[in-house]
């Protein structure tokens, strides 16, 4: 049976498409590092090898075997630290290079809508680098192109519902499709079972295209009263993540992608799904579903 490899598998994205390969009968093999969460995928039934973007060596020896290789690493939410040279660029451009030695057949590389773009954040710019080193490999592959995660947008509705607050980057106005990360995984399961021929990259989000006035306006029904909304300026918050970029570049590259984001949005149309017939997650569910998790959480 076929092997399959998940890089940045303790991450939400990457313990996502873990649990959803594993539940429909996939061998998976999950790389984690030395320090690790790896309690989020107890009991999935995946192979947990240790590794690291950095080494490797260890790349070589965890993609052995392997038919696909699934990556999701990233740097900016971990535990170790925002390094986007070494995790997000030579990281990766270090396992499309053990795949390439172990005659890994398909990998599949989670990037962006936006990644291509002139103007684009440092974080997306360097998932276009991996594309483009990714289809010079010789390499079978698809990129996912997923717009922006609805799990983002968890702060703004934990903090609504503490608060009565919503707090929105100024002036909220633009659309973006935003998908759950159980429907990227559901994407990403997909194109392992049946690759698309021939390599493509795939650009998808979730059923409507919101902006963040939007995703409050149904916040409000949720919680079933009005919120005060706070529109934040970017340009003071992008100032101060400037300077404090020489001690952790980590909010400067988060509020570049909040800032592009908000001026640009993460749109998809849905011609994806003719090709991919994925139920997807509404907003509105989402929101009801996180506040409901919240309230029992509270509640114990």
């Amino acid at each position: 049976m076929a092997v399959l490899l998940v890089v940045g598998a303790t991450g939400q994205l990457g313990r996502a498409i873990v649990w959803r390969l594993c539940a429909a009968g996939v061998l998976v093999r999950a790389l984690v590092r030395p320090a690790s969460n790896v309690t989020v995928l107890r009991d999935s039934g995946a192979e947990l090898v240790v590794g690291d973007l950095r080494n490797a060596e260890s790349l070589r020896r965890a993609c052995q075997g392997c038919d696909a290789v699934v990556t999701t690493a990233s740097s900016l939410h971990t535990s170790t630290g925002f390094d986007p040279e070494w995790t997000d660029r030579n990281g990766n451009l270090n396992l499309i290079e053990a795949a390439r030695q172990e005659n890994v057949g398909h990998v599949v590389f989670t990037s962006t809508i936006g990644a291509d773009a002139l103007d684009a954040p440092r974080v997306f710019r360097n998932k276009r680098l991996i594309e483009e080193r990714l289809a010079a490999s010789g390499l079978r592959h698809t990129i996912l192109r997923p717009a922006g995660f609805m799990e983002n947008l968890l702060p703004l509705i934990l903090w609504a519902r503490r608060t009565g607050i919503a707090v929105i980057p100024r002036p909220g106005t633009t659309k973006t499709s935003y998908i759950a990360i159980r429907d990227i995984a559901e994407m990403a399961r997909l194109v392992v079972v049946s690759p698309p021929r021939p390599a493509s990259a795939i650009k998808f989000g979730g059923p409507e295209d919101l902006s963040i006035l939007d995703c409050v306006t149904m916040l409000q029904e949720a919680l079933g009263r009005r919120l005060h909304v706070w529109r934040v300026p970017l340009t003071p918050l992008r100032w101060i993540g400037r300077m404090a970029r020489p001690f952790n570049q980590a909010p400067d590259a988060l509020l570049g992608i909040v800032e592009f984001v908000e001026q640009k949005g993460l749109r998809a149309d849905k011609s994806f799904l003719s090709a991919y017939p994925i139920t997807l997650t509404s907003f509105r569910s989402f929101s009801r579903e996180q506040l409901e998790l919240e309230r029992l959480k509270q509640s114990r």
